[in-house]
């Protein structure tokens, strides 16, 4: 099948919701998919987003699930490893990091700096592609 539908499995691994501390996602397991894109979805910021106070978005990897590491440049499309929302015109936004490490276990981070009063809307979506078998079932 030539269709993206049916070659991308996407998972919700964070569900949506008005955040103001570190949010991690469940755990997304690449067996038997080789790439993966994790998007993360910002709502409008309820705090004035500035230098000093922020999100960061962020990928970990593991190979046991257990202990995990940021992930390297050499392991995401474009070497971006880390994206900094740091200003009203940056909230409201879909952000995506293209996965192409060779572990099986990834978490998706959201950091703040600063302290955030009134939060912002946050959810993540694993995309994992390339899959061994095809077609891919999505639920």
């Amino acid at each position: 099948m030539r269709d993206l539908y049916h070659n991308v499995l996407p998972t919700q691994v964070l569900n949506p919701a008005v955040a103001t501390t570190t949010q991690t996602s469940s755990v997304i397991d690449l067996q038997g998919f080789n790439s993966a894109s994790i998007v993360f979805s910002l709502g409008q910021a309820g705090d004035t987003l500035s230098t000093s106070l922020y999100w960061t978005l962020t990928l970990q990897q593991s190979n046991d699930n257990s202990t995990y590491v940021a992930v390297a440049t050499t392991d995401v499309n474009e070497g971006v490893t880390s994206i900094a929302v740091n200003s009203p015109s940056l909230d409201k936004t879909v952000y995506s990091i293209g996965y192409i490490g060779g572990m099986r276990y990834l978490k998706a981070i959201v950091t703040p700096t600063g302290t955030m009063t009134s939060g912002t809307p946050i959810g993540i979506i694993a995309l994992r592609g390339n899959a061994a078998y095809k077609p891919v079932v999505t639920p």
